[in-house]
């Protein structure tokens, strides 16, 4: 069961590119544009500068009931690591799966798993040039996976707290949406254009999170660049372009920098597959 628990962290840590609950935000949202409207031809279509209020994406975002979405992450150069997710929520059932398939370099792992009530279901398989090297499953309640898998590996701190970075933490890959609404949150500038009956957001976003590791102060900053199609002010389509810095202060030739594209689908329905039943009965 040790070794089980331990396969699953690692595949967790792995396919997760931001595996904690933000503790801090030092830079907060600063300006936001806006330009008076005007309008061009632009082939069969009219492009239309507009103001919009980021408050109302977030807004919209907090009221979703249900959503699923598809994911695709690679780290830049392309082919250091690829992830492709696919998940749903129903927050209103307490109710989440995810199917993420994550390659780097000749591993690649394939994972699915589900929350309900009070429950978490985990199954892994770990290949390595198309060889099977390690595969397992587990059924916890949350309060359990949290002190026998994550506690003390990450910065979450509760078991509370992991429920929440299971339902809204902001992870590009598990939750796109609540990712939009931190990074939005984050923003330095935000314009948008009406293309047809889509709107096109763009901004740039600043944002530094800092926690301690056994004593060790770690901070991660965050910048990027996103777009989105929104339609009622909920996000419908997204690609953001990040460089996420971190470091630990105090320890020298520690800073790491890593580039990633980030592109994404959602729609406002949940569809979990078959075997979420199975698991769930």
């Amino acid at each position: 069961m040790k070794r089980l628990f331990s396969l699953i962290l690692v595949i967790l840590v792995a396919v997760s590119t931001s595996a904690c609950v933000s503790k801090e935000s030092s830079t907060q949202s600063t300006t936001q544009a806006s330009t008076p409207p005007t309008s061009e031809s632009s082939n069969s279509f009219t492009t239309t500068q507009i103001k919009i209020d980021r408050a109302d994406i977030i807004n919209a975002i907090e009221k979703v009931e249900k959503y699923g979405f598809t994911v695709q992450y690679s780290t830049i150069p392309e082919g250091n690591t690829q992830i492709t997710s696919r998940g749903g929520f129903d927050y209103s059932k307490g109710e989440a799966f995810w199917e993420i398939i994550s390659k780097s370099g000749d591993f690649v792992t394939y994972s699915n798993e589900t929350v309900w009530d009070d429950s978490v279901y985990y199954s892994a398989l770990v290949k390595q040039d198309n060889e099977i090297v390690q595969k397992g499953e587990v059924t916890s309640t949350i309060e359990d996976y949290f002190e026998k898998v994550l506690k003390g590996h990450t910065e979450i701190a509760t078991p509370e707290e992991f429920r929440q970075w299971l339902f809204k933490g902001p992870d590009p890959v598990r939750n796109p949406l609540y990712y939009v609404r931190d990074i939005l949150t984050n923003a330095n500038s935000v314009t948008a254009i009406k293309e047809g009956s889509n709107y096109v957001v763009t901004f740039t976003f600043t944002k530094e999170e800092r926690a301690s590791i056994n004593s060790v102060q770690k901070v991660i900053v965050t910048q990027g660049t996103g777009k989105l199609w929104l339609r009622n002010n909920l996000p419908t389509k997204g690609e953001i372009e990040i460089t996420r810095t971190t470091s630990y202060e105090g320890l020298e030739e520690s800073t790491t920098t890593s580039n990633a594209r980030i592109e994404f689908e959602i729609a406002y329905t949940y569809q979990p597959p078959e075997w979420v039943a199975e698991v769930t009965g």
